[in-house]
């Protein structure tokens, strides 16, 4: 399910100009922040805060590896690790995929690499940069500091096709370590087909690991669960054979009953607590608004929820809907039907028996979702 333009409720004021960084890129985009969205007080810390170096909210620990999510990211002539020379993101034979990082000296080595190069050097592997590197990060207070000022506010940007490529391989790694995991070709199209749709959807949206989780969830959200199960296949929906390994569903374990849970569910909770530890940055706001089309003038934006609770008449005699919202972000609000995906609005309808006034009627009409997407009612 999605809330439709969320944007329309804060005026452009709360938009800001792009980062340097991000002009430098391909991308046309813009940021907004929330300014009602404060951090929880830090744990205190042996060492003063006033002793510390001041730090902005999106700022790096010095001594953290910073992942390159993107070639946009990298020069022409730095596209391969200067150790062992395998271009980065491929997946050469016999090993992970190649993922950059970048140093606190600026340097960019693959993680594999320079994690075996801390092994024996606290030095940059490149022989000319004198930069000295941590052998155990964990242990230095500024990072300490960092990690408890910064924790409660990391998310993950969402990029579709960089994550659609990550699920896929990591979906194909899981089926080799156990077949149990391995999907017929059919039912392996339907699913990637439904992550690349979902993450095209939400894209350039700030999300929490456990709220990606639940938007790709391919029966939580769905209009008609049935439906979606015969989409999909049992294979997909059966519970893990040993649920212990993926991690416990800890934000509303209510949503499936004791020990039914999909297998894919967990998968995709442990996925994206994954990839927030590796990628995660400590940012405020929803997201950032990507113009793929220059002459696009439509500032709405799809925001997702769970599903609808309740719903009531409200003052002017128009029927409004309580809305549960993915993860655990934002808490239950009402909102009128024309913010609501039309699919799941009208299922919710139809097993409620809600009849709406002849007057509240929608000034336009949306295009209804395809069964197994967006739209679950109470």
């Amino acid at each position: 399910m999605v809330l439709r333009e969320l944007c329309s409720l804060y005026s452009r004021d709360d938009w800001v100009k792009p980062s340097q960084e991000s002009a430098t890129s391909n991308d046309v985009v813009a940021q907004w922040t929330s300014g009602s969205r404060k951090r929880a007080a830090p744990t205190p810390e042996p060492t003063p805060a006033a002793d510390l170096p001041k730090r902005s909210a999106s700022a790096t620990c010095p001594h953290t590896m910073t992942a390159v999510r993107s070639s946009r990211r990298l020069a022409e002539d730095k596209k391969q690790c200067p150790i062992c020379l395998d271009d980065y993101f491929d997946t050469p034979e016999g090993r992970d995929r190649v993922t950059p990082v970048k140093m606190p000296c600026q340097h960019i080595f693959c993680r594999s690499c320079i994690e075996m190069h801390l092994s024996s050097s606290i030095t940059c592997a490149l022989p000319w940069c004198e930069t000295r590197l941590p052998l155990q990060p964990d242990s230095c207070e500024l990072c300490r500091y960092w990690e408890q000022t910064h924790a409660d506010s990391l998310i993950v940007t969402i990029r579709a096709t960089e994550m659609s490529r990550s699920i896929k391989d990591t979906l194909q790694q899981l089926a080799q370590d156990d077949d149990f995991f391995a999907l017929p070709k059919r039912t392996q199209g339907r699913l990637l087909a439904h992550v690349r749709e979902t993450l095209t959807r939400y894209e350039y949206q700030f999300h929490y690991g456990a709220d990606l989780a639940e938007i790709l969830d391919p029966f939580l959200l769905a209009v008609n669960v049935a439906d979606a199960r015969e989409h999909y296949g049992p294979e997909l929906y059966a519970p893990a054979p040993d649920p212990s390994r993926f991690p416990a569903r800890e934000n509303d374990p209510d949503d499936y009953p004791a020990g039914q849970e999909p297998w894919i569910a967990a998968f995709f909770r442990q996925w994206a607590l994954d990839y927030e530890h590796e990628y995660g940055e400590a940012k405020e706001g929803w997201g950032m608004w990507s113009r793929k089309d220059g002459n696009n003038a439509d500032w709405s934006w799809e925001w997702p929820y769970k599903r609808i609770v309740a719903h009531k008449t409200g003052e002017d005699g128009a029927i409004v809907y309580l809305v549960k919202w993915v993860g655990k972000r934002y808490a239950e609000s009402w909102i009128g039907r024309e913010l609501l995906d039309e699919a799941g609005r009208e299922e919710y309808d139809r097993v409620k028996g809600v009849v709406h006034p002849a007057q509240d009627e929608p000034e336009r009409k949306r295009k209804t979702r395809k069964v197994g997407k967006r739209g679950r009612s109470g």
